[in-house]
């Protein structure tokens, strides 16, 4: 089982890294005080969904940062710990449908720190794996839609969207509330923002389930 060690004593300095007399502050205060200094995945979700249900109840808007939640969290844990709140977060508590990525692993080429070849995979795929995979932030919940993209979706997007600027790179940022933050020039994908926004390498495992493409060779 995964455990949140020092729980009690990092959520409570959240409070301390904001403005004190704010309700972001009294939140993260409340909440060290509900758990133990040592917390599993379900606890520390369950007990997010409690203080959140009595934000609500007290009248409180809780939506400038119920979504943001998973960000001060994953500093203090590893990333298995990261990954499995984020998962269970979304569905318990913002009840996104969001499904698991394929279990398949067709592998990635990162020719730097998180700047993808994607050379050998089929660009729409790859934006419909990205898409996917990430969930909205913030005020990102008013544009939010849980239907699931297919590369043609993602075809039509490049075509309605997909302009070149004057640096011959195309640049998303956000799409129907879920931070993208990626740019594609040429066969390179940046993913950074990516990564940043979601889930640490997220950006790696979507595109490693987008099968490879064999190209023809010309004669």
């Amino acid at each position: 089982m995964l455990y949140f060690e020092n729980a009690k004593e990092c959520i409570e300095s959240l409070s301390g890294s904001v403005d004190r007399s704010s309700p972001e502050s009294e939140f993260y205060y409340k909440l060290s005080q509900m758990i133990p200094n040592k917390v599993d995945v379900d606890t520390l979700v369950l007990a997010f969904k409690i203080i959140l249900q009595e934000e609500e109840r007290e009248g409180k808007n809780i939506v400038p940062y119920i979504a943001i939640i998973y960000y001060p969290i994953r500093k203090f844990v590893s990333n298995e710990f990261a990954h499995e709140f984020r998962k269970k977060y979304n569905a318990l508590v913002l009840g996104l449908t969001q499904e698991d990525l394929p279990d398949v692993d067709y592998g990635y080429n990162e020719v730097y720190k998180d700047v993808i070849d994607i050379s050998n995979k089929d660009r729409n795929e790859v934006l419909a794996a990205l898409y996917n995979a990430s969930t909205p932030i913030g005020m990102g919940f008013a544009q939010y839609n849980p239907m699931t993209w297919t590369k043609e979706i993602a075809s039509m997007y490049f075509e309605q969207y997909g302009k070149l600027d004057s640096d011959g790179v195309i640049t998303i940022n956000w799409i129907m509330g879920r931070p993208l933050n990626i740019k594609f020039e040429n066969n390179l994908v940046y993913v950074a923002g990516y990564n940043n926004d979601n889930e640490l390498g997220l950006a790696q495992r979507a595109i490693s389930t987008c099968p490879n493409v064999i190209k023809k060779q010309k004669i």
